[in-house]
């Protein structure tokens, strides 16, 4: 959500003849699986986002096609994308993205309004009447601002404040509900028990607080991307990259180009903090966001492949770290022992950091000079500790970057123009937000055949 000072004086008026168009059910009305609601034989995805436009500037156009599919949607709004701002902003938000789904959808804007069925928590859950496999569902908590510092209306309470543990518990603007870390991650697991998605979804849950994303969408994406390791049900998993998009290459055109743009004006109506004309988002974010859409990429199970040829000299070196587990056999040299395992495995076999994150280091000095041309690296397999982001440093300070290793232990190998050196420093330049002990399973560095 990005926020400026104009106003549109009509916003309480339209957003009461919006509501006309919604049915009233009685409250207590438990929310209803995929499953009940036996209309979904392509399937049922849920996705999980922060605010109410998160969902229609980042997942789309995938989220276009998903519903246009016939697959049953559920998408889930952490907070209320209040702002700091009163009911009358932020309801009109939740008006703005039903008349969103409904144009997706192709059917008349009329939803029916029940509760979730969460016990001790009121969450509204709305569905759309004329396609029920489409519903949202409201959790009303404050929105935390860009950086996590909250807002003064609702005490400067953030998702980011409780995730990390500055604030135990967590509010709903609207007064009907308060969450800790532990009773949102309960949470956020029963919706998916219940409703039994075979796709998540959810913003950027590998990048970092204060890297210009939104704070809430982090937050989000890491409790999304938590729960779904607990959730049983075989499924897909995918992030959402957030406001850094705008600087990447633009890919989304022609036809799910329009449709994206229009169906965000759609929404904007209702929003008076953003812009609902070409012209008008040409000058804000928004209007690069409607042109791109990046995910941040999943983690794919260890697979069997023909390794580089020539030879792995990697045991060949002095082996240095910046730090070790000594204490439980997780030291330097066992990066390069040959054997590529580690915690939830072997963890005598893995090199481990203490407490290492960002600017952790490992670095292989040979006697001699040798040519490298690839390298191979492969991240500790346990699904908390995540190597995001490298770089490569040769002896005569030339260096290459690494991508994000593989979070199941799977090796990623880096190519470049063959070398000569007497050393190779890995350094570790990102992080998940779940790392405690960053670390290596294995390091291969190939010398050219």
């Amino acid at each position: 959500m990005i926020t400026q000072t104009r106003r549109r004086t009509s916003l309480v008026v339209v957003a009461l003849l919006m509501s006309i168009f919604v049915t009233v059910i009685v409250a207590g009305r438990t929310a209803t699986s995929a499953a009940a609601i036996g209309a979904c034989p392509a399937g049922a995805t849920l996705n999980v986002v922060a605010h109410e436009d998160d969902d229609i500037l980042f997942q789309s156009p995938d989220l276009l096609h998903t519903v246009q599919s016939g697959r049953c949607v559920r998408t889930v709004y952490f907070t209320a994308g209040d702002n700091g701002e009163s009911r009358t902003y932020w309801s009109g938000r939740e008006i703005g993205v039903q008349a969103a789904y409904a144009s997706m959808a192709g059917v008349a804007n009329s939803w029916t309004i029940s509760d979730a069925g969460v016990a001790g928590h009121p969450i509204t859950l709305m569905t759309l009447n004329g396609s029920p496999g489409i519903s949202l569902m409201f959790l009303r908590l404050p929105d935390g601002n860009i950086d996590g510092s909250g807002f003064s209306g609702t005490g400067f309470e953030s998702l980011q404040k409780m995730y990390t543990g500055a604030i135990t518990t967590i509010h709903a603007v609207d007064g009907t509900s308060s969450y800790t870390k532990a009773g949102l991650l309960s949470t956020l697991l029963g919706f998916m028990t219940s409703f039994q998605p075979d796709s998540i979804n959810t913003l950027d849950y590998v990048g970092s607080y204060g890297d210009g994303d939104h704070s809430d969408h982090h937050t989000v994406a890491y409790l999304t991307q938590q729960a779904q390791l607990q959730y049983a049900t075989p499924h897909g998993f995918a992030g959402y990259q957030g406001y850094g998009i705008a600087s990447k290459a633009s890919n989304v055109s022609g036809s799910d180009l329009t449709t994206k743009t229009n169906t965000f004006f759609g929404y904007a109506q209702f929003d008076a903090n953003t812009c609902s004309t070409v012209a008008a988002c040409a000058s804000r974010p928004e209007g690069s966001w409607f042109s791109r859409q990046y995910t941040v990429g999943t983690p794919t199970p260890p697979t069997t492949t023909q390794p580089p040829t020539g030879t792995n000299v990697a045991g060949a070196a002095t082996v240095t770290a910046s730090s070790e587990n000594a204490a439980d056999g997780q030291t330097a040299v066992k990066a390069v022992d040959g054997v590529v395992d580690g915690y939830p495995g072997d963890y005598s076999r893995e090199w481990a950091t203490k407490a290492g994150k960002a600017g952790s280091w490992l670095q292989l000095s040979w006697p001699g000079p040798v040519t490298l041309g690839s390298v191979v690296l492969f991240d500790r397999p346990n699904t908390s500790d995540q190597v995001t982001a490298g770089t490569l440093t040769f002896s005569d300070g030339s260096t290459v970057a690494v991508p994000a290793l593989d979070n199941a232990g799977a090796g990623v190998t880096v190519t470049f123009p063959a070398r000569s050196t007497t050393s190779l420093r890995f350094t570790v330049t990102g992080v998940s937000a779940s790392t405690g002990n960053v670390g290596l399973a294995e390091l291969q560095a190939w010398q050219s055949a």
